[in-house]
């Protein structure tokens, strides 16, 4: 998986592939797990912070992604999607049920460390890159409603 990468002057996007059938708060919390994770060491990717005017609290508005984030429905076996997404060496993670169901990182390393993707519980994937090569990775893929 590449690191650093070089996104100057390229159209970006992100997609994430989420399993049907998780609750609406399972499902919000696995794509903010995976937006974060894609997002690290991007800061390119990220938008300014911005100074709004609030005489009570001085309010700051974070920065936000300046690029799309897709949210699609798993439709294909999670692995099929991960060699998609190393077969266009994107930029991917992997979003188990193992980091979900802890609250200790530590024993979510432990859970996950050294195991093989059929022996974990898959959530979702997401990767970041170029447009085209997102469309490529998740475009037969519908969009999750």
């Amino acid at each position: 998986m590449p690191e650093n990468m070089n996104y100057i002057g390229l159209q970006m996007k992100i997609a994430i592939v989420m399993r049907e059938g998780l609750n609406p708060g399972l499902l919000a919390n696995a794509a903010a797990c995976i937006a974060s994770g894609l997002f690290n060491r991007e800061k390119d990717l990220l938008g300014e912070e911005i100074r709004g005017h609030d005489s009570m609290s001085g309010c700051i508005f974070i920065p936000i992604t300046k690029i799309p984030i897709l949210i699609k429905k798993q439709t294909k076996p999670f692995l099929e999607i991960l060699k998609r997404a190393k077969n266009r060496k994107l930029k991917f993670m992997v979003f188990t049920k193992e980091a979900q169901s802890t609250s200790d990182y530590n024993e979510y390393v432990q859970r996950v460390k050294g195991k093989k993707l059929s022996e974990i519980e898959v959530l979702g994937i997401g990767a970041i890159g170029e447009d085209s090569l997102i469309d490529q990775f998740s475009g037969d893929l519908p969009l999750l409603k």
